[in-house]
């Protein structure tokens, strides 16, 4: 039952959002069913048009979203920086590479038609060579002073608290450490910050395994399937589509190839789009998900969504405004 709050070698896995996703998994406790949306207790109270809104706003990956966690990776690699140096110590700041446009398209909103793309950037090529400096940079301590410089990144091992999702899957994370400190320096708590990623993480598989099961949903994808491969793509979904090119950013493509497969990629998954309105099908599907869940999920939603506009707040002062 553990943490996985940063990769100490290899990659990260590929749900590529530009480099800023958190990635924390969290194990199923021994004592803790994990639960799907079949076992979900049924919603206690209807939500209210605000609750709605804000729960549906974090389970809605858009270029907002994408610009937001972007400038929170930013934000947590300076205080995670600060608190290395006051231990002496030095930290290397992982670029999350370039903002990701305002008129990206994502496999949930469709963005600018004047210039279609998934802002999807050759800086994942990186992944590729050998990780980032900050890596490198450990991986060249001697043996002691590599568990020396990571005992003060990640804490002490002993030093954890509980955490339990939505589904019913729990673990623990790590409450020590600058990388701790420094989240809770953005978000107030150890915690709020990593519900912000692992809260909707986990009512997102939920939310895909209801979609599976919606007719409404599945006859939109079909017909976006067909108009796809009748322009000369496969992808089963957008999301499919999308992580297609990511896969190839991280295999070293050029930006001139990235960005040519990009623009026919999105143009064709527009107008399929339009022909077939998956994203508007996924859209309404989503609302009424939510307004099926337990009247605690949807709290839980609300408090990330309010959690990352504090965080937001503290990160536009710490980035300044061309963060």
């Amino acid at each position: 039952m553990t943490e996985l709050s940063r990769r100490r070698a290899g990659r990260a896995p590929v749900r590529l959002l530009p480099l800023l996703i958190l990635t924390v998994t969290l194990v199923c406790a021994a004592a803790t069913a994990c639960t799907g949306p079949g076992t979900a207790a049924s919603a206690e109270a209807a939500p209210s048009a605000r609750e709605s809104g804000h729960a549906a706003a974090v389970l809605t990956h858009d270029a907002t979203a994408q610009r937001q966690r972007w400038r929170l990776f930013g934000a947590l690699q300076i205080l995670t920086r600060r608190c290395m140096r006051e231990h002496g110590l030095r930290y290397l700041i992982t670029s999350a590479g370039p903002q990701p446009p305002a008129g990206a398209t994502t496999a949930e909103s469709i963005g600018s038609r004047s210039a279609p793309g998934y802002g999807v950037s050759t800086a994942l090529g990186s992944l590729n060579s050998g990780g980032t400096a900050q890596d490198r940079y450990v991986r060249s301590l001697s043996t002691a002073a590599a568990a020396r410089y990571t005992a003060v990144l990640d804490g002490p091992a002993g030093r954890t608290a509980p955490l339990t999702l939505p589904s019913g899957s729990s673990g623990t994370y790590a409450t020590g450490g600058c990388t701790a400190r420094a989240r809770a320096g953005l978000y107030g708590t150890v915690r709020a910050a990593l519900e912000d990623t692992l809260v909707p993480q986990d009512v997102d598989q939920l939310l895909e395994r209801y979609l599976a099961t919606a007719p409404s949903y599945q006859k939109a994808l079909q017909r976006w399937r067909r108009c796809m491969a009748d322009a000369g793509r496969t992808a089963r979904t957008p999301a499919a589509l999308i992580q297609s090119l990511q896969a190839e950013a991280v295999q070293g493509a050029s930006a001139a190839k990235l960005a040519r497969e990009q623009r026919a990629a999105a143009t064709a998954d527009q107008h399929c789009d339009d022909a077939s309105g998956l994203r508007r099908a996924g859209a309404t599907e989503r609302a009424v998900f939510l307004g099926r869940q337990p009247a605690g999920t949807r709290t839980r939603l609300e408090e990330v969504w309010q959690h990352r506009q504090q965080a937001l707040t503290r990160a536009a002062a710490l980035l300044g405004p061309r963060g």
